[in-house]
């Protein structure tokens, strides 16, 4: 199915109007904004960029975590294994790996004030233990509900995922909007009926959702 919204096209309001806004996590609210730490791992293996990322997250192994069907700690022994490392090269290895992600602060302080107003809640395809590792600050400031694929053995774009967030808030698809830097997901969620927003920038963001919600707080 097209996507019939994006940063580049959200320029009518919604009807009915929206109730609820749903946030991935990776690639929206956190984002790597300093890549040396990882590559440095890298060059040293003689891999690409980005290759760590794919063999973590993006592995048999990886993939499996993400759906509850593995641990974390599997998805880093396969790491290791790979890679050959001694169990202290991969505790530095996982210390540098998350070192260069990020919470976009102003993200947050935009989520804290709908909340004020919306429904919100998180739907994002996540390992089996981001509850525990994100628990300081996705709060009940922020967020009424925590979706993440590890524990429901689904992930998007499966629409299932984005039918159980949007039940567990009681709301319609049309009275959701979802924002998500990925195309798949976006067009999943719009599929569904819900507003898509394919997130490219913080400021695009702000515009978007100030033209599906009048929202400019």
């Amino acid at each position: 199915m097209p996507m019939r919204n994006s940063l580049d096209n959200a320029t009518e309001r919604a009807s009915p109007p929206i109730t609820a806004i749903f946030f991935d996590l990776g690639g929206v609210l956190v984002r790597t904004t300093d890549l040396e730490p990882r590559r440095k791992w890298e060059r040293r293996f003689g891999m690409r960029d980005w290759a760590l990322q794919d063999l973590f997250f993006n592995s048999p192994v990886g993939q499996a975590a993400q759906v509850g069907r593995a641990t974390t700690d599997d998805a880093w022994a396969h790491v290791a294994a790979t890679l050959g490392l001694t169990a202290d090269e991969l505790r530095r290895l996982q210390a540098d790996f998350w070192r260069g992600d990020t919470f976009d602060e102003s993200l947050l302080a935009l989520i804290r004030s709908l909340h004020r107003r919306y429904k919100t809640g998180l739907i994002s395809n996540a390992l089996p233990d981001a509850r525990r590792m994100f628990a300081d600050k996705l709060n009940r400031d922020l967020f009424d509900l925590l979706v993440f694929s590890g524990e429901e053995g689904v992930k998007k774009p499966d629409l299932e995922i984005f039918r159980r967030a949007m039940a567990r808030l009681d709301v319609r698809p049309e009275e959701s909007i979802f924002v998500d830097d990925v195309v798949e997901n976006v067009a999943a969620a719009q599929a569904l009926g819900m507003r898509g927003i394919r997130f490219t920038s913080s400021e695009d963001l702000r515009r978007a959702l100030a033209q599906l919600t009048g929202f400019t707080g």
